[in-house]
């Protein structure tokens, strides 16, 4: 007869009363910080995703030293793995480069220029498809005012956690907590393949700039000369529409011979003749 075992003869890995298989496409899910202040909340943020089987974890200009602090330390508690593999890096653009979806948090309304958030159940949905084959980013902002427009901007997909009361809002852990596990959560199971593959965050960039440019060349003006109006429009039609690299392709095409076209038809600036040159003595 089978003798049963009490809770503490139990090694580690039993302990769970639920142990579902981790997912293989949590491998592709990046955690990015931007700007963290509190090396308590990294260590939090490690142990939260630890929990959930996620482990990528990238943080942008931290504003304390966190490498070695025992305070981090101590609140990843058995997460020190995720922890001490992070990444630590100085420009948000460092961390999404070679990322194919970003999904940008926030828990306040924000300008009508930027897409309309998503419940964060619905965003967990979208990741865990695309994360079967490609590179998903979700971007998490400073403990007292979240991200910055700029920074909500570079995401394809804002997401939002319902709340029944404004207040308390979550803290940046607990936030991490429930986003990692409606991910882990929208994971398990049959998760549909996506369509197609997206083009890397890098190629939306490029584009950008280089449209950016050439409505500049053509002498276009934005109301009240706001550029930014006009590179948030930009990024969000962008975004809302997945693309493939050879999309991009086609339209980097068509900004390259736009361009050459304006080289031609731009009458060159005249040359001053020797005797127009204001060195020269009369």
């Amino acid at each position: 007869m089978t003798q049963r075992r009490m809770a503490d003869q139990l090694p580690p890995d039993e302990l769970r009363a639920l142990r579902p298989q981790v997912p293989e496409n949590l491998k592709n899910v990046r955690t990015i910080l931007v700007e963290p202040k509190e090396p308590g909340n990294i260590g939090s943020v490690a142990r939260a995703l630890n929990a959930m089987g996620l482990s990528d974890l990238w943080i942008v200009r931290p504003q304390t030293p966190w490498r070695n602090s025992s305070e981090a330390r101590k609140f990843a508690m058995n997460s020190l793995e995720v922890l001490n593999n992070a990444q630590e890096v100085d420009s948000l653009d460092e961390a999404i480069a070679d990322l194919h979806l970003l999904i940008g948090t926030t828990n306040r309304r924000r300008m009508r220029r930027l897409p309309q958030p998503i419940p964060a159940r619905e965003a967990a949905q979208l990741i865990a498809q695309v994360s079967q084959e490609q590179r998903v980013g979700i971007l998490y902002g400073r403990e007292d005012w979240g991200l910055s427009n700029e920074d909500l901007a570079r995401c394809q997909v804002i997401a939002t956690i319902p709340q029944a009361k404004r207040n308390p809002s979550l803290n940046l852990a607990q936030a991490v907590q429930v986003f990692a596990y409606e991910i882990f959560l929208a994971s398990v199971g049959e998760v549909p393949r996506p369509p197609f593959h997206r083009a890397e965050l890098r190629d939306y960039e490029a584009l950008t700039h280089r449209v950016l440019q050439l409505l500049r060349r053509v002498g276009f003006r934005p109301m009240n000369d706001d550029w930014s109006s006009i590179d948030y429009a930009l990024r969000r039609v962008l975004g809302r529409v997945p693309l493939e690299r050879r999309d991009l392709e086609v339209l980097m095409k068509i900004c390259h011979d736009v361009e050459e076209y304006i080289e031609r038809h731009t009458p060159a600036a005249p040359v001053a003749s020797e005797s127009a040159n204001p060195c020269e003595s009369g």
